[in-house]
């Protein structure tokens, strides 16, 4: 590196940074730039951004410097000032109609609707928190229904003059009339600005997987003990009278396993709901018949109640999940591949021609192992929780954990019917 003489104030061009951590995104915008292009922009039609200017590291005092700072400082004022708004073709409009509590758009435009709203007809109807996010992100603009636009809605016209004849809402007002719920909207935009798919969930009653019983004492002497943690079983139980000799790791694990039943609990007094369907990014998604959700989320507000999920809650909520079966994926036709393969397709295209050299019984075992691990890891009946405090989000994922593997014994008896599936190490 060339030496800086003492005297002369480093600039962009004397002075050459040599940190590897240096971001060009981190510079200031030359807003100059930015100006010319568009006063100039009936005489040129290209769209690409200008470079940044020179970048002065530190304040020099000099009236060259200064005068540099105000004139850029303008072009920034300038540059904001400009009118801002849609393209005539892109324009999309829509009604808030507080009888429904949903949004009407009588023209659909745009890509949104692949997997948003409810379609009736030629009409298209978003729920509050679809409404707001199309507002909010500035691609949608919400006008005000009046009486005379829910009457022309009831008796099926053919136009009707919404620019004219109702007032647009400006998104303060649209968050009163919409009467969203702060934290349950937060979470549905975070997560669709990050490419989900969310559906709220119907409140159509869903098939229970379980009973939820009433609470019943039982004053039977000998559970009194094992409350007292004494004795684990009855006195005169069976297992006090097996032989103590183990001759394999088998025997002794099956031993010291006790068959607890299932802990019941009580309906809860402020039962829980799930809030939304969540699927992961898929180009090919069908919002009339969708897949069963990647992920069936709960919304929580930790600032109005501190207090933790309680376990007849987490139960209640675990009975509201749809039911999956296990389904064996289908080999899809392979596509295409690039000329050049990646690093992972090599590893992948390595692991099969192994696989495939082994003999059909290790292959069998490796695919058992697979899915039961995968059981194991994942768990049974998963929920997410999206707790939310003032605005900081954190998504939990709770899950009942099974070493019985009575989740995923269909899965595992296609490869070995009839087999003990519980984690116990086989001689």
């Amino acid at each position: 590196m060339t030496d800086i003489d003492e005297d002369e104030p480093p600039t962009a061009t004397s002075y050459t940074q040599t940190n590897s951590h240096h971001d060009i995104e981190d510079e200031v915008q030359d807003w100059k730039i930015l100006g010319n292009r568009n006063a100039s922009s009936s005489q040129t039609t290209s769209s690409a951004i200008p470079k940044r200017g020179e970048k002065e590291f530190e304040p020099d005092g000099t009236t060259v410097q200064n005068q540099s700072l105000k004139e850029s400082q303008q072009a920034m004022f300038d540059a904001l000032s400009n009118t801002r708004g849609h393209h005539i073709k892109h324009k999309l409009i829509g009604v808030w109609v507080p009888k429904l509590n949903q949004c009407v758009i009588l023209q659909i435009r745009g890509n949104f609707f692949r997997d948003m709203g409810v379609a009736h007809g030629t009409l298209m109807y978003l729920n509050q928190y679809e409404t707001v996010y199309l507002v909010e992100r500035g691609s949608l603009i919400a006008y005000s229904s009046s009486e005379e636009f829910e009457s022309w809605l009831d008796s099926g016209g053919t136009e009707f003059d919404i620019e004219t004849k109702l007032w647009v809402l400006d998104l303060e007002y649209l968050y009163c009339l919409t009467k969203v719920d702060i934290s349950q909207y937060q979470v549905y935009s975070y997560l669709k600005r990050l490419g989900y798919i969310l559906q709220t969930r119907s409140l159509q009653p869903t098939i229970q997987k379980g009973r939820v019983h009433s609470p019943t004492l039982d004053v039977s002497f000998w559970l009194l003990p094992r409350q007292w943690g004494i004795l684990a079983y009855p006195t005169l139980h069976t297992c006090h009278f097996k032989s103590k000799t183990y001759f394999n790791y088998t025997n002794i694990y099956k031993a010291v396993t006790l068959n607890t039943e299932k802990i019941v609990t009580t309906k809860p007094i402020d039962p829980l709901q799930i809030t939304y369907n969540v699927w992961r990014p898929t180009p090919s998604f069908a919002k009339k018949s969708p897949p069963h959700p990647d992920y069936e989320l709960v919304v929580i507000d930790s600032s109005k109640d501190t207090s933790y999920l309680t376990l007849s809650q987490l139960h209640n909520l675990q009975q509201q999940l749809k039911a999956k079966e296990y389904e064996v994926t289908e080999k899809k036709a392979p596509k295409k591949q690039p000329r050049v393969e990646s690093k992972r397709q090599i590893r992948a295209k390595q692991q099969a021609e192994r696989q495939l050299k082994l003999d059909k019984s290790i292959q069998l075992r490796n695919e058992y192992w697979k899915r039961r691990d995968s059981g194991f890891k994942q768990g049974a009946s998963s929920i997410i929780v999206a707790i939310v405090n003032q605005g900081v989000i954190n998504f939990i994922n709770l899950s009942t954990g099974d070493f019985n593997c009575e989740f995923n014994k269909d899965a595992l008896d296609e490869i070995y019917p009839g087999k003990a599936h519980s984690v116990i190490h086989h001689e």
